[in-house]
Parts: C-alpha cells; structure tokens; sequence
C-alpha cells in the first residue's frame, strides 16, 4: 500500500512537471514571436502615419513647387501649363523667326500661354515634311527618325508613337493644324529662345 502511494505521488509529479514545461514553452513561444511581430507592425505602420500626417499638413501647392514652371518656348512633357507666361505677342501677329541665321516672318496665335504655330510652316521652316489629314484633323510631322503626330482639339502629343502631355490644345485653323511652338520644335530636335534686341524667335538644333 505504502509503495503505490509513492508510485502514484511520483507520477503524479511528472504530470504536473510535464505540464509546467509545456506551459512555460508555449507561453516564451507566443511572447518571441507574437510581441516581436506586433512590434514590428506597430513600428511600420506608425512611421507610415507619421508621413501620412506630414503630407496632410502640407500645403497643397508643396509639390507644385518643387515642379518648375511651364514655359512657352520649353516643352517639359509634362500636363501642365502656365496661362499667365508673359508672350511676345497678346494678340495674332507675324513675328520674325531666325532658322541657322535664315530669316522669314512667322504668323503665331497666342493661346494660354502658350505660342501656336501652324503645323505647316513650322514643317518647312525647319526641314520637316507634314501630312495632314483632313477628316479626321491629325496632322504628322517627320525628319529624320523623329516624328511628331497630333490631332486638333487635342492636348495629347504623339511624339515617336508615345503618347505624351502637350501644354495646351491643338487647334484646326486656316486648313492646317496649329500646335504649340516648344512642341513642335522640340519635337524636331531644336532650342527656342528670344532675341529682345532683334524681337526675333531663335531656332537652334540641338
């Protein structure tokens, strides 16, 4: 009788030892883990808010700024725009236009900041050939392997097949398309500037 009572002490013992490791590993188990892991969330997700409540508090205009502006004779690529860019013209006008030091009389159409320019003599000024197409008002310009396809009322360029931003529409007038001068000589592979001492536009390859 004594020995069963030791026996059956002596089991019961291991029970509970058993069970009190097991405890124990399950609990140190949850606690590496679990804890660790909430840690690691808590730390990403807040540093997420954190510049989540950075850029709520910012101005809206913050990375407005950090863009450069929209200038008439640049074409950024970009759909943006500056209606109030001073021009050299307010009105419809000829302005004198110097190719490599050839120089003619341009008509341009002043429009949102921006300068147009028919597709046409901007073609031949520039060595550029152009096909216009009529019904449906699109009109291509080609030289070399550059190519520059766009559609009137439209603020989308195709320069080279890719879709890209223009900084003011297109517009069907005198039976060509006008489009803005950057993009039209950029497009072509040229510089635009101004000469305020001859009032003349400047086009230089690049």
């Amino acid at each position: 009788m004594h020995k069963k009572w030791k026996r059956l002490l002596s089991m019961l013992a291991i029970l509970i030892t058993v069970i009190s490791i097991g405890t124990r590993v399950i609990a140190d188990d949850g606690h590496d883990h679990d804890d660790d892991d909430d840690d690691d969330r808590t730390e990403y997700y807040q540093e997420e808010n954190d510049n989540d409540d950075e850029n709520r508090h910012e101005p809206q205009n913050q990375i407005t700024n950090l863009q450069p502006s929209e200038y008439w004779n640049v074409w950024s690529r970009e759909a943006r725009n500056s209606p109030n860019n001073p021009l050299p013209i307010t009105e419809p006008a000829e302005l004198t236009v110097l190719v490599e030091d050839d120089e003619t009389r341009v008509y341009f159409i002043p429009k949102e900041g921006q300068l147009l320019v028919s597709a046409d003599r901007i073609s031949e000024l520039l060595g550029a050939r152009v096909k216009f197409y009529q019904q449906s008002k699109i009109v291509v310009l080609q030289k070399g392997e550059q190519e520059l396809a766009i559609r009137a009322g439209s603020n989308a360029a195709f320069e080279n097949r890719i879709k890209t931003p223009m900084p003011t529409q297109a517009t069907a007038y005198e039976n060509s398309i006008y489009l803005p001068i950057s993009v039209a000589a950029n497009a072509l592979g040229y510089r635009i500037s101004f000469d305020n001492t001859k009032k003349a536009l400047v086009l230089q390859s690049i």
